[in-house]
């Protein structure tokens, strides 16, 4: 965390649960008697449901690091779960926000189940090097897939739009994304962009309506003010 702070970066992550961390401040959830406590020692099981924010100290090869955490109570644990961040979004977007991160994680997925970024069977440095170039050119170019599909889309199917539905798209229209690369025509323009709006409907979430998507709770919690 110091060194992504120093690189002016960001970072969110959960706080470990053996984390030796003491709260320097209080912004909202706990009284002041709070402040100078280990944060993971204290008894919050009065406190579930309320989001808890606090300002912590932690020593780091002679760095004192000052970070926000925030709480969020988990019903099925029964326990606060600890998020640590230098970000300033409203204390209670951090966890939505926490949730995204596994938007990250299915671009990798879609990259090797469907743009085969796995399928390197070679330790020819060379080969490796231009199949993983590939595989980021296959990548790059679903996103003119979500440009152009999610024009046909409303809003609720924008906010379930899947990166792995993308990828499976791209795939199917591989075909048609070569042929436009070749020839670099309006005609065969025209016929990648009419593809890739009739597969519009395949690459959101056909679920959107029944459970609500990571993005989505985002964009609910902002219209809501909380």
């Amino acid at each position: 965390m110091h060194a992504i702070e120093k690189a002016e970066g960001f970072f969110l992550s959960r706080v470990k649960s053996n984390a030796v961390i003491k709260i320097k401040k209080v912004i909202q959830g706990l009284s002041k008697e709070a402040i100078g406590q280990s944060l993971l020692s204290l008894d919050l099981s009065r406190k579930k449901g309320n989001i808890i924010e606090v300002i912590i100290e932690k020593i780091h090869q002679g760095n004192t690091l000052n970070y926000r955490a925030i709480g969020f109570w988990n019903p099925v644990e029964k326990d606060y779960h600890w998020y640590i961040t230098n970000l300033t979004a409203a204390a209670y977007l951090i966890y939505p926000l926490y949730r995204l991160r596994w938007q990250i994680e299915l671009i990798f997925k879609a990259c090797k189940n469907s743009l085969n970024a796995n399928q390197i069977t070679s330790c020819n440095a060379n080969i490796i090097e231009n199949l993983l170039l590939a595989s980021i050119v296959a990548h790059l170019s679903t996103h003119t897939v979500f440009q152009i599909g999610r024009e046909q889309l409303d809003d609720e199917q924008n906010l379930a739009i899947s990166f792995q539905r993308i990828a499976k798209v791209a795939v199917v229209l591989a075909r048609d994304f070569i042929m436009f690369l070749l020839h670099s025509s309006q005609e065969y323009f025209k016929i990648l962009v009419n593809k890739i709006k009739l597969f519009a409907n395949e690459i959101f979430d056909p679920n959107y309506n029944q459970r609500e998507t990571s993005l989505a709770r985002i964009h609910r919690l902002l219209l809501e003010g909380g």
